[in-house]
């Protein structure tokens, strides 16, 4: 790889749905999500965390910043939007997928989150730390991609839910297989089919959110976090491969999530499309105040 390449990896200007900020004293890089339009998994957005970690897997753990290279021990998941983490699919392009008949768009995108996905939840089989810090509300693909970090910090008053179900599908980005590293599988199936919308407070209490904070407290909770777990770093990311190799995540398996969540988005009832698009205008309205309202999605779902 040329220098140009390099810099094309690594470079923040080359970013533009997302911010990347390297503390290379620490080795901690901060992610800070920042979609245009929507605060949902855009296709740029996805392109983008994909180049950075094909960077981080080309250069085996390590960042450059200055022209040289420093080896990344914690990465930061988090967003730059006010009261958003991340509201998950592209409902808008779902939509218009399942109108034109269109089912490899909707597996092409399937996949892109999967591949962006996975990395984080194997914490890229090197010795780094996944940590995602939930600092506005976290929705079906957001969520997914909030639990698939090995630290989960969340702020008091954020929502967090999988509103899929109300619609006719299901989270399809591993849901299933992420919660169950951290709970139990009937617990796991009724967070997914319930469609209800949780409280921090609740997560935390059923062992899905590791550390609550106030509301920007964030970054000072997990620079605590760091400076107290530093100095025994090694001994940590050897427990969390002991804790893969319990909960085993393989890639095949998210694959064939995939396959089903786009044969059940085809399959789509004209009225679960329209509950679907309602929940689409919400996403780019932010009509609620950075708050989706699944109760009034129930409430019009059962009408």
């Amino acid at each position: 790889m040329t220098q140009t390449e390099l810099n094309h990896v690594h470079n923040p200007r080359y970013f533009k749905q997302l911010d990347v900020d390297f503390d290379h004293l620490g080795g901690v890089i901060w992610l800070y999500m920042k979609p245009q339009g929507r605060g949902c998994f855009t296709t740029g957005l996805l392109r983008e965390l994909k180049r950075y970690q094909q960077g981080l897997y080309k250069w085996e753990g390590s960042y450059i910043k200055n022209g040289e290279l420093y080896p990344v021990k914690y990465e930061v998941l988090t967003s730059a939007r006010d009261g958003i983490f991340n509201y998950g699919g592209d409902l808008e392009l779902f939509l218009h997928s399942i109108a034109d008949g269109d089912k490899d768009t909707l597996l092409k995108y399937g996949i892109a989150c999967i591949d962006v996905v996975y990395p984080n939840a194997i914490n890229y089989n090197l010795p780094i730390t996944t940590i995602s810090l939930v600092c506005g509300d976290a929705l079906g693909g957001g969520l997914e991609a909030a639990l698939s970090s090995s630290i989960v910090v969340a702020e008091r008053g954020v929502q967090l839910g999988f509103p899929e179900i109300l619609f006719g599908l299901f989270p399809g980005m591993g849901a299933y297989q992420l919660l169950t590293r951290r709970v139990t599988r009937s617990l796991a199936k009724n967070i997914i089919t319930s469609g209800q919308v949780y409280t921090t407070e609740e997560f935390y209490e059923m062992g899905l959110v590791d550390i609550i904070v106030e509301k920007g407290d964030g970054r000072n909770a997990i620079n605590a976090y760091i400076k107290k777990h530093r100095r025994h770093q090694n001994g940590y990311c050897a427990v969390d491969k002991i804790v893969e190799l319990e909960n085993t995540l393989a890639y095949d398996d998210l694959y064939r999530v995939v396959e089903i969540w786009v044969e059940t988005a085809m399959n789509l009832t004209p009225k679960e499309l329209r509950v679907m698009e309602r929940l689409a205008k919400a996403q780019a309205q932010r009509s609620v105040r950075n708050k989706i309202s699944t109760e009034k999605l129930q409430d019009k779902h059962v009408m």
